[in-house]
C-alpha cells in the first residue's frame, strides 16, 4: 500500500480544510495516509506579517506583464521564515508521496519555508503542492507567484513535483470593509466569467480541481504501484 504524507500549514483554517478533504480523497484510493500540521513556535502581529512582502510592490504592474523580470525577481527574493516547532514527522523518506500545503503569502508562507529548510529526506520523493488564496486561479498574480519559488525550492532539495493545486478561501485577512474579497469576486467575473465561490471547496470548479489533483498523484482503481509513478 503507498505511503502518503500530507503535511500543511494553516492560520485560518482554509489550508486545513483542504487537507482534510485531501487526506479523506487518497484514503478512499487505498494510499496509506499521515497528515502533520506545521506549528508555529509564536503567532506573529498579523499586521507585522506583511512588512517583507513590501518591496514587490511597486514593482508589482512589472512583475505581472514581465516573464523576465519574475524570473530574476524570484532568484534574488529572499525568502522569510518563520520558526515551526518540533515536527513529529521530521523525516519524510518513508513516504511516497508528499503533499505539502500552504496558503499564499504573496508567496510561500514563512512557516512552510521553514519546513522546506528542515524537513530531511525529501530527495527522490514525489511532492505535490497545494494551497489556498483569497482569489480565483489567476494565472501569474495567484498560480506563477506562489507556486514556481515553491517548487524551485523542491528541486533544489532533490524532490520530483509531480503536480500542483490550488482552491480559492473566498477569504482575505487584510483591510476592514471585506475589500479584497469583493476586489477577487470582480476579477472573478471579469477573468473568468464565473462567481468566486465556484473556486473554493464548496464550489464545482474548486471541486473538479480537487478530484483532477487526486486523479494525477494518486489515480483510482489501479495498483499500490500508481502512487509510485
Amino acid at each position: 500500500m503507498p505511503r502518503v504524507l500530507i503535511v500543511h500549514y494553516s492560520r485560518t483554517g482554509h489550508t486545513a480544510r483542504l487537507a482534510e478533504v485531501l487526506a479523506a480523497e487518497i484514503r478512499l484510493r487505498g494510499c496509506d495516509v499521515d497528515t502533520e500540521a506545521i506549528r508555529v513556535e509564536r503567532d506573529w502581529n498579523r499586521w507585522l506579517l506583511p512588512l517583507p512582502l513590501l518591496p514587490l510592490l511597486p514593482l508589482l504592474p512589472v512583475y505581472l506583464t514581465s516573464a523576465r523580470f519574475r524570473r530574476v525577481w524570484h532568484r534574488i527574493y529572499h525568502q522569510q521564515e518563520q520558526a515551526i516547532r518540533p515536527l513529529a514527522i521530521p523525516d519524510v523518506s518513508a513516504y511516497d508521496l508528499v503533499l505539502l500545503g500552504t496558503p499564499k503569502w504573496l508567496y510561500l508562507s514563512f512557516p512552510v519555508a521553514r519546513w522546506l529548510t528542515t524537513a530531511v529526506g525529501l530527495e527522490g520523493r514525489r511532492v505535490a503542492p497545494f494551497a489556498t488564496f483569497c482569489g480565483p486561479p489567476l494565472k501569474v498574480f495567484e498560480m506563477e507567484m506562489l507556486f514556481e519559488p515553491l517548487e524551485s525550492r523542491l528541486r533544489a532539495r532533490g524532490a520530483t513535483v509531480v503536480d500542483r493545486m490550488a482552491v480559492s478561501s473566498n477569504y482575505h485577512p487584510y483591510f476592514f470593509f471585506g475589500e479584497m474579497e469583493r476586489l477577487f469576486r470582480f476579477v472573478s467575473r471579469m477573468a473568468f466569467k464565473r462567481p468566486l465561490i465556484d473556486f473554493t471547496l464548496d464550489g464545482a470548479a474548486g471541486q473538479a480541481e480537487v478530484r483532477r489533483f487526486c486523479d494525477v498523484v494518486c489515480p483510482r482503481n489501479r495498483t499500490d504501484q500508481a502512487c509510485k509513478k
